[in-house]
């Protein structure tokens, strides 16, 4: 019993360890001091809306290299449209 125990005590603070190391990097990826409107905001959609848009890219690249059909390279296009379409009214929100 007391081995089970300390093998679980040391699982739950080894894994508080590893978080508490990846906690700052996570925080400053998303939280952003806007200095025109002193209070912090999350840019967090931005940021992810922009990662989807450069994968979106990626793959209506690789389809067109792979011969892939109209309706796939249509759909491709599509979502980059509405990826660059969040893209403009998270900004316009940010202003």
């Amino acid at each position: 019993m007391t081995r089970r125990i300390k093998t679980i005590l040391i699982a739950t603070f080894m894994a508080g360890s590893l978080m508490m190391q990846a906690a700052p990097a996570v925080a400053k990826d998303y939280w952003h001091w806007s200095e025109k409107e002193h209070r912090w905001d999350h840019r967090a959609d931005l940021r992810s809306d922009r990662n989807d848009l450069v994968e979106a890219r990626r793959q209506l690249s690789y389809d067109r290299k792979h011969h892939a059909g109209r309706r796939k390279i249509a759909e491709d296009e599509a979502r980059i449209r509405d990826l660059e379409r969040d893209i403009r009214e998270d900004r316009r929100t940010v202003r």
